[in-house]
């Protein structure tokens, strides 16, 4: 019997017709063993081949390159057709990764975005046992309070009914002397050690750029923008601004900045990034490089730039 055709056989009994193994040993006079040995045998050869539709329109090969590229933990790529909105497919797919990921005494991270409201949007509610949301950046006023971390952590805790934790300090404070005093915080020192060993950090990235949100609300001034602008700033990733290097850049406001430092935040087991625009391809570049997240949530735009 040509080989090819034997195997073929066995594979079709099993993959098609839904025969056990032990049925189909029986009909061939074989044992189960080379039953389970034909099988890989067919798919080595070819015969047998895999074939899984994703429920979201993801781009397998894109998302395996960018990963082996940047050593990531794992890298999901969406092939979002023109015209949908590209927050609201990332934010919906993020809901879906972290509901499937939930465990009791997990510990999550939050940042801020519109991408990661979207996500806050779609999240379903679900019982977690002895879950704990931590707001990751001090608070700030916008017109969109959605996007604001106080509402992100707010709201993702109610619909995993678990314990929140704010941290108590507007995104930049007055003096050095206001920031010392905040950081001593017992509420605040809880929230920056539950940060680095928490299970998931998920924060988001802009382009340097007068249109994010900060600068929209007023919370990074003309001034600021300018000072950045002359020290190289390309963007920011969880409200830290990177150079073209992915160094952390010290300004004038540095010293004055409440949030979790961005060196605790990339502490955690996993940091997953939310960012789907192809003009933050440089600032995820190096954020990557800089080892700052693990895991990446894109675009097919935005991974085929970071792959250019």
């Amino acid at each position: 019997m040509d080989n090819h055709f034997y195997l073929a056989q066995i594979a079709k009994l099993y993959y098609v017709d839904k025969v056990k193994q032990n049925e189909i040993a029986k009909r061939f006079g074989i044992t189960p063993m080379m039953v389970s040995r034909s099988l890989r045998e067919a798919e080595q050869k070819g015969i047998v081949t895999v074939h899984v539709k994703m429920p979201w329109p993801v781009h397998l090969e894109l998302g395996k390159r960018v990963k082996e590229r940047y050593h990531l933990s794992e890298c999901v790529v969406l092939d979002i057709a023109q015209g949908v909105q590209v927050p609201m497919m990332l934010g919906g797919y993020l809901a879906d990764y972290i509901t499937n990921l939930l465990h009791p005494d997990m510990v999550i991270g939050l940042s801020w975005g519109y991408t990661i409201s979207r996500f806050v949007d779609a999240l379903p509610y679900v019982s977690t046992e002895n879950c704990s949301v931590i707001q990751l950046t001090g608070a700030f006023v916008s017109r969109d309070y959605t996007v604001t971390p106080t509402h992100i952590v707010q709201e993702v805790s109610k619909k995993l009914g678990a314990r929140v934790h704010f941290l108590n300090a507007p995104l930049y404070v007055a003096s050095q002397e206001v920031r010392q005093s905040l950081a001593d915080d017992p509420t605040n020192l809880i929230i920056r050690s539950m940060a680095e060993r928490s299970d998931i950090n998920i924060i988001g990235a802009s382009q340097f750029s007068r249109e994010t949100t900060t600068y929209q609300a007023n919370v990074i001034t003309p001034e600021d923008y300018d000072e950045l602008e002359r020290l190289g700033a390309i963007g920011d990733c969880a409200g830290t601004f990177l150079n073209s290097s992915g160094e952390i850049i010290e300004w004038s406001r540095s010293p004055l900045y409440t949030g979790i430092p961005l060196r605790d935040i990339q502490k955690a087991k996993s940091v997953v990034c939310v960012a789907g625009e192809p003009e933050k391809a440089e600032v995820l570049r190096v954020s990557m490089q800089k080892k700052y997240i693990n895991v990446l949530l894109t675009t097919r735009q935005t991974a085929e730039r970071l792959l250019g």
